[in-house]
């Protein structure tokens, strides 16, 4: 039951939470779907509400084969370890987000908007990963 908690519960807050401020948001009902890809907030929130469900088996399958192993495998590290491994996690969602900021730059905007948009993809990620550590030790406690 606990491993069960462990690959969907932190998913499940971290998707709510985003889902909770895209939703009550001014835009909500104004968003679609053509807008993705335009490399702004909009269309950041136009691809969260269009693609949750996908977006959401990701979160789970990525929970359940690297987070939780790699969290288990932490516990047991002295803290060095831990700190390696802390960075090795910020290393790789950098990684992501800049890639994903790439993807969806459009190079006529100019360098400082893809700037932005990997510093608002990092930011995204980092608030849903904190989310997702803060709730494993959560439930590694009880």
């Amino acid at each position: 039951m606990k491993k069960l908690l462990k690959v969907l519960l932190p998913p499940s807050v971290g998707f709510a939470i985003y889902f909770l401020i895209i939703r009550y948001s001014s835009f909500y009902f104004s968003l679609r779907p053509d807008e993705m890809g335009a490399g702004n907030l909009f269309s950041f929130m136009a691809f969260y509400r269009y693609l949750l469900p996908l977006l959401f088996t990701v979160a789970v399958l990525t929970q359940l084969l690297i987070a939780v192993p790699m969290w288990n495998n932490a516990k047991e590290r002295s803290t060095a370890g831990k700190i390696w491994t802390a960075a090795f996690v910020l290393i790789i969602f950098l990684i992501f987000a800049g890639g994903i900021g790439y993807i969806i730059w459009d190079k006529d905007t100019g360098v400082h908007h893809l700037l932005v948009l990997c510093s608002f993809l990092a930011a995204v990620q980092l608030v849903y990963w904190i989310i997702n550590l803060l709730i494993l030790k959560l439930l590694d406690r009880g």
